[in-house]
């Protein structure tokens, strides 16, 4: 029997991280432009938000060193810890917590921390774990799926009651499309669709805030003064802004016309000031890092790095796509943060660490040929994002082979666990 030998790249992909580096010192020139009028009025100094991002900032380059240095099969040991710590911060945030209205933020030492981030990373790890250790038994709807539906489940209840819908429903869904690209049955998905869709129409129907919110993305002329405000504020910094923008600083919706227009807005900034131009750069930049990390995911040395790798890819981009798409009116109003841009503590900080755990999978992929000429089943797997858009697939024996740095002789081994992933068919190479 042939032996392979697979060398791993020891390195991080600098591409990845000039691209999140690019992002976060982008988000910090637009923090001060889109802030220091706020910060003059509130604090007296034009640079509070600014020395405030920039120091975050600092912090989450240090937390994303740390993390890209850490073997990410170690976290494996810390999932149900993680999980039981966001367990408990979320039962402690509705009863200690509450920031506009909103038990959301713990205050500790005057840093603000919000769980709902901490049980979204949790469960990122939780699911990838899971899915690796089920493999193609995660098609069985009553062992393979119910258990981590019913902790999405508990966690999305917990960030509702905050009340934060629009995170629960991101978390969930993040949940459910990790399960689906991890092999899940069309017919769950559904299924799930069936259940979620009237559950979730149902939430906002019974909630006056959130029954405002959607009317008013559904007519924003209705309510021009109240629950419109916001959107129509926000189309008129991109009516402004036209194609080139009127130049960073100069923008006028931020003097106090669009609320948020550093953290939930923050993109209607960019609209106007940079124009149309800037606002796709800024999202071309986002489909850039949605390439190389789906490639890192692709060439991860085991199934559980791809799905650690997926379930980070997918946390990330859907922010960045939500924030942009309430900013131009394509989704209802959310709160949700535009990732390493938008002023903020926890996110940012726990952003960066995610993109240090992506950066340590990356450090540990090998390349295409070597994988290829290893005949990995699971690259093969994996490889399906250049094929046509494929459910259920075919089933792969697993072959195992080392994931340490140090280049070691691999064979295949007898099948021990079929494996079936759904994956968008999509050319990486």
């Amino acid at each position: 029997m042939t032996t392979e030998t697979l060398t791993p790249r020891k390195t991080i992909d600098k591409g990845l991280f000039l691209i999140v580096l690019t992002l976060m010192l982008f988000g910090i020139v637009m923090v001060y432009s889109a802030s220091n009028v706020i910060a003059e009025q509130k604090f007296g100094s034009s640079t509070h938000f600014l020395v405030n991002q920039f120091l975050r900032a600092m912090m989450g380059i240090v937390i994303l060193m740390f993390a890209a240095k850490y073997d990410y099969h170690n976290y494996k040991r810390h999932t149900m810890m993680m999980l039981l710590i966001a367990g408990v911060l979320c039962a402690v945030v509705l009863t200690l917590g509450q920031l506009k209205g909103a038990a959301r933020w713990l205050q500790v030492g005057g840093f603000g921390i919000q769980p709902s981030e901490i049980a979204k990373i949790a469960l990122v790890f939780y699911v990838a774990g899971y899915m690796d250790s089920k493999g193609d038994r995660i098609r069985d709807f009553q062992n393979g799926l119910l258990p981590p539906l019913i902790m999405a489940g508990v966690f999305a209840v917990a960030i509702i009651l905050q009340p934060n819908f629009s995170t629960a429903a991101v978390v969930m869904g993040m949940v459910i499309l990790m399960l689906f690209i991890g092999g899940m049955d069309i017919k769950h998905l559904g299924m799930m669709a069936a259940v979620a869709i009237p559950v979730a129409l149902l939430t906002v129907i019974l909630s006056p805030y959130r029954r405002a919110r959607l009317m008013a993305f559904l007519d924003p002329t209705a309510d021009m003064q109240g629950s419109g405000y916001q959107i129509k504020q926000s189309l008129i910094s991109f009516a402004n802004g036209g194609l080139t923008g009127v130049g960073v600083g100069q923008g006028q919706q931020k003097l106090l016309f669009l609320p948020e227009p550093f953290t939930d807005f923050i993109y209607s900034i960019i609209g106007e000031e940079m124009g149309f131009i800037g606002a796709v750069l800024v999202l071309g930049l986002f489909i850039v890092f949605l390439f190389r990390a789906i490639k890192t995911a692709r060439t991860a040395p085991d199934m559980y790095g791809f799905y650690l790798a997926t379930g980070i890819i997918i946390s990330i981009v859907v922010y960045a796509l939500v924030n942009a798409g309430v900013a131009v009116g394509v989704f209802p109003t959310t709160g949700l943060p535009m990732p390493f841009i938008s002023y903020g503590g926890t996110s940012l900080l726990f952003t960066c660490f995610l993109v240090g755990v992506l950066l340590n999978i990356s450090s540990q992929t090998v390349s295409k040929d070597e994988a290829m000429k290893a005949t990995a089943p699971e690259y093969a797997m994996r490889s399906r994002f250049t094929e046509n858009f494929n459910v259920g697939g075919e089933i792969g024996e697993e072959e195992e082979y080392s994931t340490d740095t140090t280049p070691v002789p691999t064979k295949k081994a007898p099948a021990k666990k079929a494996v079936r992933t759904n994956i968008v068919g999509m050319d990486m190479s």
